[in-house]
């Protein structure tokens, strides 16, 4: 797991271009939100099947 960096202020930091604070909810039922916490490191892997489809859907320039 990530060290978690914090500023003067308390507040965490990165390094990444662009911060992670945007949330997403969206309703499921609660056997498949339990499949899918079982999953080790979902979270990441979530983000990863999410950014993906954005970038199959994204229309070019």
């Amino acid at each position: 797991m990530m060290q978690k960096i914090r500023n003067n202020q308390g507040k965490f930091t990165t390094d990444r271009a662009e911060a992670r604070d945007a949330k997403l909810s969206l309703r499921i039922e609660p056997s498949v939100l339990e499949k899918i916490q079982a999953i080790p490191d979902w979270q990441e892997k979530v983000r990863s099947l999410l950014y993906g489809l954005v970038e199959r859907n994204d229309p070019p320039s």
